[in-house]
């Protein structure tokens, strides 16, 4: 967030650029704060919107701008102060604007009528990407005019993702009555459609390519819960933000994936624009500190587990492990569910069960197992580390110390520096069993004392890095 005058339009742009990134899904505020997590994107997006109207000020004031494109300056000047008052509008009821629905649409166009203005003057978008800076990225598409779910093509992941990228664009600034229908039937196509080609093309989703596109399946399905909550829960709009976020970065950092969402002129799971500082880290309480150091030592250990047991086809192993793998999926659901919030909004698609990468690492485990596909188990225990380090560096521990995410116990993980432990997990099951027994005893405590009582009221993770909020 940024809140006074920048040195260039160029600088500018990047702030708005941090308001773009914030706007998906809604934006939010809450009265009390939680995990060192503010009150919410609503004032960090107004204090963007006021520096960059603080920015243009100052060049017009300087000369910098004339004719054509100082009266361009002077609409987006108009329009900046328009949308900072339908941002607090859309988080207090709708004030002026008569209801939320109708704040959150003016949001949505007004901030898209900037980026086109400056998108389609050749001075400015040439100032925008002045120093190295680039500002005022579009977002991702919307459907041209006559293109909905039911017609748009769904043959490659490309066309999949150009679906998804039109419910990106439309909730832009939020999910309300005028937008949720076409919204929701976006999601259920482009799951669909993905589902149908993983289905229709095995050889292409292998290995973790193919966990992290069940991993994109399952987060749209979870994506339809988000918007069911809208106007139920304050926390709907963080959770639909970090979600279709990090969407597309599973998409975008996986290579394979990657790849397929862009050919034939066509480009799906278009990526935001960045933010401008990272998401703070979540600050835990004592009992989301002992869980997560719990959660990350069983991924760890587990996954090593599965990779001996497999490799030696012992099937007491792999049933017991079968057995352990789903009862650590269905404890950490159950805690992450307990805990609600900001913390549940923030870690969803990473733990909510059957709909995050939690549940997709977990099946191709058991598949795995199952049919003894030692590469497919391997794979998975890659993806549960990579979740384990995920969250693990999106927290901070209750004493303020980071967690060592290469940790196969709790104690390794909240007391030995990742530079001193050994690389290798424990050598058998049985060193995974305790870890379990660990995690289970923990997560049957009274879930609804586990959630710190201070942050009772409520008023940003990911496979490869994120840095929203």
């Amino acid at each position: 967030m940024a809140t006074n005058a920048l040195s260039t339009f160029a600088q500018a742009g990047t702030v708005f650029n941090d308001a773009t990134r914030q706007l998906e899904g809604g934006l939010w505020q809450n009265a009390v704060q939680e995990g060192g997590q503010g009150l919410g994107s609503a004032g960090a997006v107004i204090a963007d919107l006021q520096s960059v109207q603080a920015t243009l000020q100052a060049q017009i004031a300087a000369g910098q701008f004339s004719g054509d494109t100082l009266a361009k300056v002077q609409g987006i000047m108009t329009s900046l102060s328009q949308e900072a008052t339908a941002a607090a509008a859309s988080v207090n009821g709708g004030a002026s604007f008569g209801s939320v629905a109708a704040a959150e649409s003016a949001l949505r166009t007004l901030h898209l009528g900037i980026i086109d203005t400056v998108q389609g003057d050749p001075t400015l978008s040439a100032l925008a990407i002045g120093d190295g800076a680039t500002g005022f990225q579009p977002a991702p598409k919307a459907f041209t005019p006559g293109v909905n779910a039911a017609n748009a093509p769904h043959e490659n992941l490309a066309q999949i993702g150009a679906i998804f990228d039109d419910a990106a664009n439309l909730m832009l600034g939020g999910i309300n009555s005028g937008n949720v229908t076409a919204i929701k039937a976006d999601i259920n196509a482009a799951r669909t459609g993905l589902t149908q080609l993983m289905a229709a093309h095995p050889d292409e989703f292998g290995g973790l390519t193919g966990i992290h596109a069940d991993t994109v399946v399952r987060q749209l399905a979870l994506e339809n819960r988000f918007i069911d909550q809208v106007g139920t829960n304050p926390d709907a709009g963080r959770a639909s933000n970090d979600n279709m976020l990090d969407i597309i970065d599973i998409v975008q950092g996986d290579t394979n994936l990657a790849n397929m969402a862009n050919q034939g002129g066509v480009a799906g799971f278009t990526a935001f624009p960045d933010k401008l500082s990272p998401t703070p880290k979540y600050q835990d309480n004592d009992a989301q500190t002992a869980f997560w150091a719990n959660f990350i030592a069983q991924s760890n250990s587990l996954g090593a587990a599965a990779q001996e047991a497999v490799t030696s086809g012992d099937r007491g192993a792999v049933n017991s492990l079968i057995g352990q793998l789903r009862t650590f999926e269905k404890n950490s659901a159950n805690f992450d569910q307990a805990q609600g919030g900001i913390f549940e909004a923030r870690f969803d698609n990473e733990l909510a069960k059957g709909s995050s990468t939690l549940g997709a690492e977990v099946a191709a485990m058991i598949k795995g197992l199952k049919t003894g596909n030692a590469a497919l188990v391997a794979a998975a225990a890659d993806e549960m580390h990579a979740n384990a380090a995920d969250v693990g560096g999106n927290n901070v521990s209750v004493n303020g110390t980071p967690y060592n995410t290469d940790g196969v116990t709790a104690a390794d993980v909240l007391g030995t520096p990742a530079g001193n432990l050994a690389a290798t997990a424990p050598a058998t099951p049985t060193s995974t069993v305790v870890a379990h027994t660990a995690i289970a005893d923990f997560t049957h405590v009274d879930p609804a004392g586990l959630h710190d009582s201070a942050n009772s009221l409520h008023g940003g993770h990911s496979h490869f890095g994120h840095l929203w909020g």
